[in-house]
């Protein structure tokens, strides 16, 4: 059988030892390539892929004026809220999605005609307040049913997030009031 000569024959030859280091370097420079490569791929899934947060299908409405009424310094109506049902979701992109029935009056009725939704991430140095981050304002029916379907600002850290259903901002009251929190 013939053989027929290789240019790499000679450059890595058993007698030299310049070839096989320069093999060495081009090895380890490409594996850095496959490796650099692997971890953009897993920050761009993390980047188009957002995870939930909170799933949550509980809240309770406002019990009215007293002590009672204040989440994380956050005041709610002097009159007592009730909710029939909820069912939501918060995703780390800040898109939240919250299926409200019956954010009503004890007389059953809805005189507020838009509701939003806030996410309270808790302050470390004092777990009495929080930060609010809210969606626009949604239309909300007068039977007190609502599709909130939106996007808040979220730091990169969330401690503690609780979900509101709002008021919108009022003259003199930029953060409105709170109807119902995630809970039971």
């Amino acid at each position: 059988m013939k053989k027929f000569p290789c240019i790499l024959d000679s450059a890595f030859s058993s007698r030299s030892p310049v070839g096989w280091r320069a093999m060495a370097v081009v090895l380890a420079v490409l594996s850095i390539f496959a490796l650099a490569d692997s971890t953009f791929a897993q920050d761009d899934d993390a980047v188009t892929t957002p995870k939930t947060i909170l799933s949550f299908n509980t809240m309770i409405g406002d019990p009215g004026s007293g002590p009672r009424n204040m989440i994380r310094g956050y005041s709610g109506p002097s009159s007592p809220w009730v909710i029939h049902s909820v069912m939501g979701t918060l995703k780390t992109d800040g898109s939240l999605t919250v299926t409200v029935t019956g954010l009503v009056l004890p007389d059953g009725t809805n005189p507020v005609p838009f509701f939003r939704a806030a996410v309270s991430c808790q302050d470390p140095a004092n777990s009495t307040k929080g930060k609010l981050f809210f969606t626009a304002p949604f239309r909300a029916m007068s039977n007190g049913n609502s599709n909130i379907a939106g996007k808040v600002s979220l730091p990169s850290e969330c401690e503690a997030p609780i979900v509101l259903i709002t008021s919108p901002a009022a003259m003199g009251n930029p953060d409105g009031v709170w109807f119902a929190v995630t809970g039971r």
